[in-house]
Parts: C-alpha cells; structure tokens; sequence
C-alpha cells in the first residue's frame, strides 16, 4: 500500500468518525409523551443551551402514509438546533401502528394521536410556533408550500412575512367557507388555542431527499429570523 493511499484512508478514518462524532452530539432528549393502540408521540428536544429567545416545534409523521417529511423533518431540526444556539427547537415524532398505510383511517389515527398527546404538550411548553409536516402528491397544492387553515391573524402575518423572504407558496383558508378538514377542527384550532402560532407545511412527494433537506431548514431560517426580531 502506498503512502498516498495509506494518508487517503487515514482521512477517510478521521471523517468518518468526524461524522458520527457529530451524529452523537447533536442526538436530542427523547421521550415517549404518549402511547396507546394508535400508535405512540415521542417528544425529541434538541435545544443546546439554557437561554433559548426562540421556541419553534415541527409535528412530523401525523399522517403516516406520508414518507418524505418523517425522515427529513428530524435531520433539519437536528442540524437546525446546532447551528442555533438560542433556538428551543422540539420534534414531536408521531408513529402510528394502527392502519399506518390505510388513507383515511391512518390520517384519523395519526391526528387523534396529535390531539391527544401533542395538543396538552404544546400547551405547557409556552412555543412560539408549531410547524406541522406534511408530503403532497402532485396537483395537491404547488411547490413547496405553506398555509395557515386556523387564519389567525399572528399565524397569517407570521406567514406573509417569511414567504416573501423564500421561494415558498403560501395558501391562505377561505373563513366564509365551513371548514371541513378533520386536522383543522381536531388539531391545528387546539394548537392556535394552546397560544401557538401555527403552519401547515408541505413539501412536493416526488422531490429529493436533499432539496427537501434545504427548502426544510430555510424555512426553519427564515421564521427564526422573524420571531426572533419580535
């Protein structure tokens, strides 16, 4: 084996390593906040200092046949929260084991789990912002997206002001129209109440893993930077 390749795996070695030195150190708090035949809430805190100015949770996973945004959503909080040091950053992992890929009975039992267990959560830890996540298929929407289906007036100010700083869409709910969205009555009206502001997010289903990655975390940037300046 040459010198050059010996220095060549040597660096391997020391990025490797490198890498899953910073896997271990920014790995979050874990806890099960809620369990039962739906399915189970685990609660992942990933603040890294005693003096957070900002507190923002992400819902992931709360309609299980919705694969992108689970696995995407926890990396960005992970390497969101290390970066920013004044940042309480919470993901609320929700798993459902009853019906997980059955449409309509997997998205009730996922939300039944939010307002069961996220909702009461969400209102003792006094968050600034809850950020629900979501993947849609195509033609449900366009792009990459938010919207705000409470229309609150914080929550739809919150909104305006970081779509126009990113390359998101941003929907807003017709109020005139009743409203008949199971998430909105059982889950995202509860946050707002909680004294939350609140965003649906979603991100295109037949996207990349890694431009799912980027649009996730400046969408994090981005309403970081404007809660901060409150």
């Amino acid at each position: 084996m040459g010198k050059k390749t010996k220095t060549i795996i040597i660096s391997l070695i020391f990025i490797i390593v490198a890498i899953l030195g910073l896997f271990i150190f920014t790995e979050g708090n874990s806890e099960i906040i809620g369990e039962n035949n739906l399915g189970s809430v685990t609660k992942v805190n990933y603040t890294h200092s005693d003096n957070t100015t900002v507190k923002i949770a992400v819902v992931s996973g709360m309609h299980s046949r919705e694969k992108l945004h689970k696995f995407i959503l926890p990396l960005v909080c992970r390497f969101f929260a290390l970066t920013h040091k004044d940042v309480e950053l919470v993901n609320y992992c929700v798993k459902v084991t009853d019906s997980p890929e059955e449409f309509n009975r997997g998205r009730a039992n996922g939300e039944s789990l939010v307002h069961d267990y996220v909702v009461s959560d969400v209102g003792k830890s006094d968050l600034d912002l809850v950020i629900i996540g979501h993947d849609h298929e195509v033609g449900y929407g366009e792009g990459y997206y938010i919207a705000t289906p409470t229309m609150d007036n914080a929550s739809v100010e919150l909104a305006e002001e970081v779509t126009r700083d990113i390359d998101f869409n941003y929907y807003k709910r017709n109020k005139t129209k009743p409203t008949k969205s199971t998430s909105i009555t059982k889950v995202d009206n509860h946050i707002v109440k909680a004294g939350s502001l609140l965003f649906v997010y979603e991100i295109p289903e037949t996207d990349t893993k890694t431009i799912a990655f980027l649009q996730s975390y400046k969408l994090l940037e981005a309403s970081y930077a404007y809660l901060l300046n409150q």
